[in-house]
């Protein structure tokens, strides 16, 4: 039997970490089906509750001591102060001691937090993955985005130091990969976000039955803190409701895909209902699991997604899509499917006024039947692509890795 260990992982209430952990362990699973799979997880009761052990196939532990107080900004605080250093100090792996467990045993030690690099300082994260890649040689970064100004600068060289000791490192788009590559980095190959492989459940819910068509949207408090003006995207958002709600006779699905207590979709949702109370035609969906998520975005005729898994359930479901983004992982993705970005992403930044959202959801209305066909004719090779990453992991199964 062989062990995988997953770790960098935040929770499942954030339904695009769990669809990372499902599809990369389903990934596995064709080359490997009786491998065991341990989640070092910051909540791993949510990880229970939306995943489940599935008869001890997967093990959810803490990913360190301060995770099992709740107490994140502590430990970012800790891992920011010592950087570089930490690794070297006894009480790494006193703090760390499953997670340290889990390497020790594991064959592969996976990094599932595909953009966790391109958030602020990361000395802290190059720090853990130095530490558990001396107990187990088979590393890999899988499916990540990191913005390429984040890896320009002297003070950047122990991040590339640490990136190019991977195994391997799977880029879910090309603006990324092309950076990685830029700066020398031979073990990293292009691949498509493994969240593109994640099933589609069947959902029934009286809205997606009474013959309207449906525009799905999501909106992530995220984003609002990239905006340029004080609560344009909100505003935003609101004046494209009211602009579908006045000119069509379309449904609208207020989606969450994010629903933990720091940052909740179903908040900003909620914000948005505010204004149209007792409005029979919108409806807040943030129940179920990633694929129960995916089963309702699949129902939409249009969807306006915040989060970039949101999107992802869209796209591998060939529905016209815009994206409000915020980072490169949104543009990477669009540019790799359309050719180029713009059109398909609104960067929350370039928001000036309440019309910019509708004016490019306009557009997207405009443009259905190109936009459909086009995903339609590439999303089966996409996916297949997304799949065969699992051959690189075969690879490093019987190659042994690197040192």
């Amino acid at each position: 039997m062989r062990k995988v260990l997953m770790y960098n992982h935040g929770s499942s209430q954030n339904h695009g970490c769990e669809a990372i952990l499902r599809t990369i362990s389903g990934i596995i699973d064709e080359k490997y089906p009786d491998t065991h799979y341990t989640v070092s997880s910051f909540r791993p009761d949510d990880d229970k509750h939306f995943i489940g052990e599935q008869d001890g196939r997967y093990e959810f532990i803490y990913s360190d001591l301060l995770s099992r107080q709740n107490s994140y900004a502590l430990r970012t605080k800790i891992l920011g102060v010592f950087g570089q250093l930490f690794h070297r100090i006894p009480l790494f792996s006193v703090l760390f001691k499953d997670t340290v467990r889990a390497a020790r045993e594991a064959d592969l030690i996976v990094s599932v937090g595909g953009d966790t690099y391109s958030y602020g300082k990361s000395a802290g994260l190059t720090t853990i993955d130095n530490y558990l890649r001396r107990l187990c040689p088979r590393s890999v970064l899988w499916g990540c985005s990191i913005n390429p100004e984040l890896l320009e600068g002297d003070g950047q060289q122990y991040k590339l130091e640490g990136l190019s000791r991977f195994s391997l490192i799977t880029a879910r788009e090309s603006i990324t990969y092309e950076a990685l590559r830029s700066h020398g980095l031979e073990n990293v190959k292009l691949y498509p976000d493994p969240a593109f492989t994640l099933p589609t459940a069947d959902v029934t819910e009286p809205m997606f039955e009474n013959g309207r068509d449906i525009v799905g949207v999501n909106l992530s408090p995220l984003i609002c803190s990239y905006e340029s003006g004080d609560g344009i995207t909100l505003r935003s958002y609101t004046a494209l409701v009211r602009r579908i709600l006045d000119t069509t006779d379309w449904n609208i699905a207020l989606i969450s895909h994010v629903i933990s207590k720091t940052t909740n979709d179903s908040d900003a949702a909620r914000e948005i209902m505010k204004q149209f109370p007792n409005e029979e035609r919108i409806r807040l969906f943030d129940r179920g699991d990633a694929t129960q998520i995916k089963g309702c975005i699949s129902k939409c005729r249009f969807f306006v997604a915040a989060r970039t898994h949101a999107s992802i359930a869209a796209y591998s479901n060939c529905i016209p899509t815009l994206v409000v983004g915020y980072s490169v992982k949104a543009k990477g993705i669009a540019k790799d499917l359309f050719g180029n970005w713009e059109g398909y992403v609104l960067p929350v930044e370039s928001l000036s006024d309440e019309n910019s959202l509708c004016e490019a959801f306009d557009s997207l209305v405009k443009n259905e039947d190109s936009v459909r066909n086009r995903l339609e004719s590439i999303m089966p090779d996409y996916i297949r692509r997304a799949r065969a990453a699992g051959y690189e992991i075969a690879r490093l199964m019987e190659d042994g890795g690197r040192d």
